[in-house]
């Protein structure tokens, strides 16, 4: 996947720009963490995505339990960016 693309939302297409992805063992997803580029926020997203796909990647909806689980992959995953720094 690129590091940018759009994405169709009710509002119209949205420019984003990829901040990580991440991958859970326990569910077998895929997972992208991704921004609006084109409208200023602080709000990030997530979908599920196959990188194995032969065609444009069709981007999933998480919910409910999951959601919080990649929470929860996200935080580590910062906890651990931030112990390589030190």
């Amino acid at each position: 996947m690129p590091e940018e693309f759009y994405i169709d939302t009710e509002d119209g297409s949205k420019k984003c720009r990829i901040i990580t992805s991440l991958y859970s063992e326990k569910r077998k997803h895929h997972y992208l963490i991704y921004e609006y580029i084109d409208e200023p926020s602080e709000n990030i997203f997530v979908s599920i995505y196959n990188p194995d796909s032969e065609t444009d990647n069709e981007l999933e909806d998480v919910l409910g339990e999951e959601l919080e689980e990649v929470k929860v992959l996200l935080d580590d995953f910062v906890k651990d960016s931030d112990e390589d720094e030190i």
